[in-house]
């Protein structure tokens, strides 16, 4: 008599993530880090062409003005601001902070980190003279 085979439950290796809610938010999160990544690596190479002289950064403007440079660049917020929203809800869970003997609410701690990047934002666009 053989030994029994426990049972496995049949999983797709391409659309794992599509059976729960929780999966679907994961996967979302981890999409939007690639378009953080290469917004930043679009950034960098900025940088870099403003090193290296007048006309390469007028190279790249003309580059980043392109209308469908401009919409990648739209996509790209959109999945920054789902980066974001994710990082700031998984914020309460590593960051305990404990008042007495009860820990301060979820909530307070996100509306914190919204506060504080509502702030910074305000800051940089009065230094880039937008507001």
């Amino acid at each position: 008599m053989g030994a029994r085979r426990p049972y496995m439950r049949t999983m797709s290796k391409t659309s794992w993530f599509m059976t729960h809610a929780r999966f679907k938010t994961y996967m979302l999160h981890e999409i939007s880090s690639v378009f953080v990544a290469l917004y930043m690596w679009l950034l960098i190479d900025g940088l870099f062409r403003l090193a290296k002289g007048p006309e390469a950064w007028e190279a790249w403007l003309s580059f980043i003005k392109h209308p469908l440079v401009v919409v990648i660049s739209l996509i790209a917020f959109a999945f920054f601001v789902i980066h974001t929203m994710s990082w700031f809800k998984a914020v309460p869970q590593a960051m305990r902070i404990q008042q007495g003997e009860h820990f301060v609410d979820g909530k307070l701690i996100i509306g914190g980190h919204y506060a504080a990047l509502g702030a910074f934002s305000l800051f940089v666009l009065i230094l880039a003279g937008v507001a």
